[in-house]
This record gives structure tokens, sequence and C-alpha cells, in this order.
């Protein structure tokens, strides 16, 4: 797993948008229901993330082709709590441990910074996805329903040791 360079954004919104297509296809989201979906997401925000300090980490084939991503930001105002970004898997490589790889590495650097809590929030609807996070150690705290997206986003939160 390795830090992703500025110049890389281009090749990781890519990656993000084909990991993430199948999501908004599962529920049935488009530019029109959900413009915010992450399968949708335009180079400005994944720039903007950059700017803010966003720590950015791919693992890549050996001819240099992502097969996985994730980003960590601190959460402001909240003393020792990071959170979980875009964390995604190619589509072809699922179900192989990249994703348990990815996010223990989150729960690693979260300890390296100092960090207490790592936070998560999903698509509630995404059950699969839910139960994942609570098999790999996350505790469930909560769902909240926005006007602006068609599904209740679930939260979750891990306790670094």
């Amino acid at each position: 797993i390795v830090q992703i360079k500025e110049n890389q954004l281009p090749q990781c919104l890519d990656f993000i948008h084909l990991c993430f297509k199948s999501v908004a296809e599962k529920f049935g989201f488009t530019k029109e229901n959900c413009p915010d979906h992450t399968s949708f997401m335009p180079m400005e925000k994944l720039q903007n993330f950059w700017n803010w300090g966003f720590l950015m980490y791919g693992i890549f084939s050996e001819q240099g082709q992502l097969e996985g991503y994730i980003s960590l930001s601190k959460v402001p105002d909240k003393e020792g709590v990071w959170s979980i970004h875009n964390l995604c898997v190619h589509p072809d490589l699922r179900c192989k441990g990249y994703g348990k790889l990815l996010l223990d590495f989150a729960k690693a650097k979260t300890k390296e910074l100092s960090g207490q809590i790592l936070f998560v929030d999903f698509i509630d609807e995404h059950t699969e996805l839910k139960n994942w996070y609570i098999k790999n150690g996350f505790e469930f705290i909560e769902t909240q329903k926005y006007e602006h997206l068609p599904f209740t986003v679930g939260m979750a939160t891990y306790k670094i040791e």
C-alpha cells in the first residue's frame, strides 16, 4: 500500500468511478437522482480532498494498475477522530482480501497518527457492506436521512486499541 501522489489523482478518479459504478447500478443511482454519489464524483471534488490534506493510498499491481484505494481525513473539531473515504477494490478482485488489507491499513495509520476512533459512513441499505464493517470490528452507531440522497446513511466507528 503506497501513498498516492497528486499526479495520480486522474487515475484514482477513474478507478473510483469504476468501483462505485456497480454500487450505483445495484441501487439504481443516476446523475439525475443521486448526483452526489461517488460514482459520479467530479475531479474538482477529489482535488479538493487532496488540497484539504486527505491522505490517499492505493494498492497497485506490478504493471502499475490500481487494485484498491482508500483515503483518510481528520474529522474537524473532533479530537482523535479520523474518517475513511472511498474505500474501494477493483470489481474483478473483490472478496480476495484487498478490502480488509486496506481497512487494516487504515486502522494502523489512524493509530500511528494518534487517532482513537476511525469513522465510516455508507449506504445503510447496502447490508453486505454494513455487515462487513461490523465483522471487521466496527460498531454501528446510527443512521441519518438526508433530503438530497435517495438512501439512508449508516454510520459506524472503530475504537483504536
